[in-house]
């Protein structure tokens, strides 16, 4: 299954929607948002997904009430990072900030991937030994590159996919 990956979007409606067009291409079997959404108006939109929709909360989510309700309202799932979700058979940990490989060493059973955002830059690294990836910013306000990303979840391959 390919995972659409997500972060950062704060709230750039046009980098959303070519994100969701992207992912509905792709026919990507889940979509993983990694936080920073900013206001509920902007998640509304990932309802036009053709896939499930998972996610965690950024530091730049401020609304969370909102957003809990956002999500819900097209049975989509948002949680306080780091959560672990079972997608596709694989145990992805999905945070916002960067995570070291002292918080996956301690977990009772290590994922197979982990997903984060929060950077703004597009990673591809291992984490003890487990692939991270961190699909660099949506919205494109500080890099001036908006872009998301597209995991391969039986292959480990990922690769970066630039929004128009």
């Amino acid at each position: 299954m390919i995972i659409g990956v997500i972060s950062d979007t704060h709230d750039h409606l046009q980098r959303i929607n070519d994100a969701i067009d992207l992912f509905n291409r792709e026919k990507v079997g889940a979509v993983v948002h990694c936080g920073d959404f900013v206001a509920p108006f902007a998640i509304k939109l990932f309802m036009k997904l053709d896939c499930p929709f998972y996610s965690v909360f950024g530091n730049n989510d401020g609304e969370r009430d909102g957003l809990v309700k956002a999500v819900r309202s097209f049975h989509g799932e948002i949680y306080d990072p780091p959560h672990i979700y079972e997608i596709d058979g694989k145990r992805i940990y999905v945070a916002h900030s960067p995570v070291d490989s002292g918080s996956i060493s301690n977990l009772p059973i290590p994922p197979h991937y982990i997903l984060y955002g929060h950077t703004h830059k597009m990673e591809s690294a291992n984490i003890g030994r487990v692939p991270a990836f961190n699909p660099g910013e949506a919205c494109g306000w500080l890099t001036g590159k908006a872009l998301a990303g597209l995991l391969d979840s039986q292959s480990g391959e990922f690769q970066s996919a630039p929004l128009k």
